[in-house]
């Protein structure tokens, strides 16, 4: 599987044969022996991609949960840091979903309701908790959906352009939008 996802990230799923990924698991190109684990390319792809999804789901329950309190900041600062660590921790998972959502339609509707879908649904609870009350005018979803493409937005940039969006670094991105959702609660 680590073959096979390494493969479609240069090569993408049409361009990786089956005799690649067997040479690039150590196996003999040509001799068969993928289909010894799997029975089309389709299916080893579909278990990368569930594995991948499922490495996000553990890194996810893994986030910083509890009140807020006075130091509201600093503490969404942090969450904000540890989102950004998240997006790059599940790189392999966002890079096939960009490469190859036309291809696999209902791979993404997954990973659209497991990670933004189910991950706002989640935060938007925890913070609402956390914050005691809902953030901002009482919408956490739409609160929480306008961070997670602000983070996402700010990751993205970082991944295609190089560097961070004008010159700022992460932890000052996670600061500015942890005073502006401190802000909007207070």
């Amino acid at each position: 599987m680590d073959a096979t996802l390494e493969l479609v990230l240069v090569r993408g799923f049409g361009g990786t044969a089956v005799t690649d990924i067997e040479a690039g698991a150590g196996l003999s190109p040509g001799s068969g022996s993928f289909y010894r684990h799997f029975r089309s390319k389709r299916e080893v792809f579909e278990a990368v991609f569930e594995r991948e999804l499922e490495r996000a789901r553990r890194h996810r329950a893994g986030f910083e949960r509890g009140p807020v309190g006075g130091a509201a900041e600093a503490v969404l600062t942090r969450r904000f840091l540890e989102q950004l660590d998240y997006l790059a921790a599940i790189r392999p998972l966002i890079m096939l979903l960009a490469r190859e959502h036309g291809r696999f339609p209902e791979l993404t509707a997954r990973v659209r309701g497991a990670l933004p879908d189910d991950g706002i649904a989640d935060e938007a609870a925890h913070l609402t908790r956390d914050l005691d009350g809902a953030p901002g005018d009482g919408d956490p979803h739409a609160l929480l959906a306008v961070v997670v493409s602000a983070l996402t937005g700010y990751h993205l940039s970082r991944e295609f352009f190089g560097r961070s969006p004008a010159g700022v670094d992460p932890e000052r991105f996670a600061a500015a939008l942890a005073a502006l959702l401190a802000a909007r609660n207070d």
